[in-house]
């Protein structure tokens, strides 16, 4: 039985997570990837959505931060406070090795009390999982605002997911400054 939060189970090796990237905007977000790097690449991104921020997510020992993070407003800001694994969407799409999103969380009856729903109004993200099949992180679009998820390429966003996974692009668990 599919878990009640999820919209699309994704499995290691179905086509779903590796689309043939035959894409424009795969190709330019690849070749972006390969001059300039990988939070600039992610950078050219939000701006075919209204979405405020994108990231990459990792997990460890029960927390989550994002290893990549890009705020469309705010470009110098690099980072975000890590938090409670659980108080991320991330978790649903980490657990559920599968996509999620929600247009307005306030009106979602799925995160009624959670942590992040008063402050993440939309979000919609996809696992970032090696070819083996291992959870690397999570690719989310999000914003402080309601926006509507149907308006994320998710094809290009599995995509971007699964070359990233699959080539060992993500990086390691942000550690603290000291």
């Amino acid at each position: 039985m599919q878990a009640p939060w999820i919209d699309t189970p994704l499995m290691p090796n179905s086509t779903a997570v590796a689309p043939a990237p035959a894409d424009e905007t795969f190709t330019r977000f690849a070749a972006t990837l390969e001059a300039a790097g990988l939070r600039a690449a992610l950078a050219c991104l939000p701006g075919l959505t209204d979405y405020r921020f994108i990231a990459i997510f990792r997990f460890e020992g029960g927390k989550a931060n994002a290893a990549v993070y890009v705020d469309r407003d705010n470009p110098e800001v690099l980072g975000v406070d890590e938090v409670p694994a659980s108080a991320t969407y991330c978790c649903y799409v980490r657990d559920a090795r599968g996509v999620f999103s929600t247009a307005d969380a306030m009106s979602d009856p799925r995160l009624t009390g959670h942590a992040a729903r008063e402050v993440v109004k939309s979000y919609c993200g996809v696992p970032v999982m090696t070819a083996e099949g291992e959870i690397r992180g999570t690719l989310c679009h999000c914003d402080l605002v309601p926006r509507d998820p149907d308006q994320v390429d998710l094809m290009l966003i599995l995509q971007v997911a699964s070359l990233l996974g699959r080539s060992g692009l993500v990086p390691l668990y942000p550690q603290a400054a000291a």
